[in-house]
């Protein structure tokens, strides 16, 4: 009985174990992979700010005539596009709030990029580069700095959710540790009571058993009624008895 109920223990612990894992590998992992999707739009947002502001510097310098080849800047809807895709699995206030400097600073930011045609037709590099100083790259770094921020809060989430995970991971196995400690102590505490209740009545039995047979000594071997063994030992104390007359 008693190894039936050791083994019944460990059984439950480990369904226990088993659902623990499969729930936080479910639910963390999407969480996960949310926040690396996350993380790899926001580069991306960064990467198509830069590449636009870029393009906006190298043309600084050109006359009038090339300033056809601005317009790349202002049909290009990465930004938009990644945007969108990633705002939707934006879920904490932190990240929404964000989301929103992020659109408001992007609007500020191409507003003030729709004034280059204009200086680039009427004006020189000086006048050019105060414009870029002055007007575009102050919204420039604003936009940009929103976008790190949201980098930096989106592998914080990650870091955070990775340890949930390993919490999780030694949460989901306690069961299975506690099962096995208590096991143990119940196996100690069943061969010590085997011991005690059933060894040790058995070898004083046969030492006396032994003692009368080779000896005909009095079998006086005394076990606590009850029991099996105690009607046993009875019969037994007949049977020497009956030896020791004859």
């Amino acid at each position: 009985m008693g190894f039936l109920v050791v083994g019944f223990v460990l059984f439950l612990s480990s369904l226990v174990s088993i659902f623990e894992m499969g729930r936080t590998r479910h639910s963390l992992g999407d969480v996960l992979s949310v926040n690396v999707d996350n993380i790899n739009a926001s580069i991306q947002l960064l990467e198509v700010t830069d590449q636009n502001i870029f393009t906006l510097l190298n043309q600084i310098g050109v006359n009038p005539d090339s300033l056809l080849q601005m317009g790349s800047l202002y049909e290009d809807d990465r930004f938009e596009g990644y945007f969108r895709a990633s705002r939707a699995t934006f879920t904490t206030k932190e990240e929404q709030a964000l989301t929103d400097s992020i659109m408001f600073a992007y609007a500020a930011y191409m507003q003030i990029l729709n004034e280059a045609p204009v200086i680039w037709e009427k004006n020189g590099y000086q006048a050019r580069r105060e414009w870029y100083t002055a007007r575009l790259y102050p919204t420039y770094t604003r936009l940009r700095n929103y976008i790190q921020e949201l980098i930096s809060l989106e592998q914080r989430l990650l870091d955070h959710n990775t340890q949930q995970i390993q919490d999780g991971f030694y949460r989901s196995i306690m069961p299975g540790v506690i099962a096995v400690a208590s096991s143990i102590l119940l196996l100690f505490l069943l061969s010590y009571f085997i011991r005690i209740y059933i060894i040790q009545p058995i070898k004083e039995i046969r030492t006396g058993v032994r003692n009368t047979l080779l000896f005909k000594k009095k079998y006086q071997v005394r076990l606590p009624a009850g029991d099996e063994l105690s009607e046993l030992n009875e019969s037994i104390t007949q049977l020497c008895d009956e030896h020791n007359k004859l």
